[in-house]
């Protein structure tokens, strides 16, 4: 772990930002510098390992979210805990948390709540605003077992990829607080922190006594120099005609959520695994590679790609053809709008899979990439519009009721 600070300088159109690493590991880079298309912040930390805007390999992915976990003293980790991610880029390391914390603490009462920008009708619970953000509303749903929201003082876990000033982790925590949680403690979880202490500080000072502790892979601050002559650019919007209504999340409550169809919205209570890991299908390898999905032979390059909020199945699903032997890399589709560079060197935009009228991206993936596309949708299949299955050109849909249909232009 890297203990000198160390100064960089990133010029970009609107600025220039300038990071103080107090803290790093030295055997990786875990984040680049590229420019958010947002008049509201124009850098965006772009983590290698999160699997948003980069291909990441599922086990490098894991290793940076348990090394985060794997920080946290046995003490801090009493339950009950509440775990919580943030939409959409946190959606599935939060997940990835809550699933480390309950393999290190497999008796304790543990839910994983992820907020959404697709709420589920009747089961409304809290919502806060992201202020710097291109997407600002965020909901949180009352989950399917909400009597674990009740009872005694718990532990509430925020997971986000990074923070600078603290303020997204105070709204949610405001929210919770508000909507009835008696928090005991707060862990601030992040791959990146910027916010110099602030990320804490911003939480003790809604509540008083309540102590906060943050834990992260790189620890610093950070300082923007705004270019008065540059013109700050507006954040797109998508100008096609949406043909189809709006997809809506079911409501059925009397389902368990599966987090191979549906994004988390409705809570995770990550049971320990207990399905040992076998050398082929016909042994029951498990639930999460759908029987109807061609076999995938050890050594075959496969790209799995996550859609929007639903990341976290499909993490799961290359995370198991990994261990099955295949040469696996993860992506999901973003709404996050980013300029081309050398960041971002390839960018495909098309409607959004959930058909709400905003445009969604997939960054860093070539136009007929040479790996085998396997795309998951909580959704139908109409999810995956023509111009992503186009860029694409072919590979298999597993939709939201789990579905296999093979695609190729």
């Amino acid at each position: 772990m890297q203990k000198t600070p160390v100064i960089t300088r990133h010029p970009l159109n609107t600025g220039v930002l300038e990071l103080r690493t107090s803290a790093a590991p030295t055997d990786g880079e875990l984040f680049r510098i590229a420019e958010r298309i947002n008049p509201k912040r124009s850098f965006l930390f772009v983590s290698t390992v999160l699997g948003r805007h980069i291909p990441v390999r599922p086990r490098d992915h894991f290793d940076a979210v348990n090394g985060i976990v794997d920080q946290i003293p046995d003490a801090l980790l009493g339950g009950p805990l509440l775990v919580m991610g943030y939409a959409e880029t946190a959606v599935g390391i939060g997940a990835a948390a809550a699933r480390r914390i309950r393999e290190r603490r497999p008796e304790a009462d543990l839910l994983y709540l992820s907020t959404t920008r697709h709420p589920v009708a009747g089961r409304e619970w809290v919502s806060f605003s992201e202020g710097h953000s291109h997407a600002t509303a965020h909901h949180v749903m009352a989950p399917t077992s909400c009597e674990l929201l009740s009872g005694p003082a718990r532990t509430l876990v925020l997971v986000d990829d990074e923070t600078t000033t603290g303020n997204t982790f105070a709204a949610l925590f405001k929210a919770v607080h508000d909507g009835g949680v008696d928090v005991k403690r707060v862990l601030l979880l992040t791959l990146t922190d910027w916010s110099n202490g602030r990320a804490a500080q911003a939480i003790a000072e809604l509540c008083p006594g309540i102590p906060v502790d943050a834990f992260s892979l790189v620890r610093g601050e950070w300082r923007w120099e705004q270019d008065a002559k540059a013109t700050l650019p507006a954040v797109p919007v998508w100008a096609g005609e949406a043909t189809l209504p709006a997809w809506v999340p079911s409501s059925n409550l009397n389902s368990v959520p599966n987090p191979l169809s549906n994004a988390p919205r409705l809570g995770l209570q990550m049971e320990p695994a207990v399905e040992p890991i076998v050398e082929s299908r016909s042994k029951q390898t498990a639930p999460l590679i759908p029987a109807a999905l061609p076999m995938v032979a050890a050594g075959d390059s496969v790209l799995v790609i996550g859609t929007g909020e639903h990341v976290w199945g499909p993490m799961l699903l290359a995370e198991r053809l990994e261990q099955e032997g295949a040469d696996v890399k993860f992506v999901a589709t973003t709404r996050s709008p980013i300029l081309n560079g050398e960041v971002i060197r390839h960018k495909v935009t098309f409607p959004d899979h959930y058909r709400v009228g905003v445009p969604m991206y997939l960054h860093n993936v070539p136009e007929r990439p040479s790996a085998r596309v396997i795309i998951m949708t909580e959704t139908g299949d109409d999810g995956i519009c023509p111009t992503l299955r186009a860029y694409l050109g072919r590979g298999h849909i597993i939709n939201g009721a789990g579905q296999v249909t093979e695609f190729e232009t």
